[in-house]
């Protein structure tokens, strides 16, 4: 299946560190509870993983930012441009996925070298 440009515009960063999976897993750790349910299938937890990532700065292109209300400790996320609440579930799921497989195979990558 074709990928549609927006998916093809996606891009996380190309070496991910140790210090990379640690912003990921504290972002992950802030969001409210109810996002850290870790069922693959879930829309919550893709959307959580893209939030992570946006937070974590994982994520290359297009431009993502992350804002926090501290009156109301409410935070917001955008990618390119849009706020991820109110982007197609879809769209979040296979985003948030994306990330989840680069974190789980890196994870369970061993380097040939230190």
């Amino acid at each position: 299946m074709a990928l549609h440009e927006w998916q093809k515009e996606f891009k996380l960063k190309d070496e991910l560190l140790q210090k990379d999976f640690e912003a990921l897993e504290d972002a992950l750790i802030k969001l409210p509870r109810s996002m850290l349910l870790r069922n693959t299938n879930s829309s919550l937890s893709s959307g959580a993983m893209l939030r992570a990532a946006i937070r974590a700065g994982w994520i290359e292109a297009p431009e993502c930012r992350s804002l926090t209300d501290d009156t109301n400790k409410k935070a917001a996320f955008f990618y390119a441009g849009k706020d991820v609440d109110e982007m197609h579930p879809a769209a979040v799921d296979w985003l948030g996925k994306q990330v989840d497989n680069r974190y789980n195979t890196m994870k369970g990558k061993v380097p040939k070298n230190l």
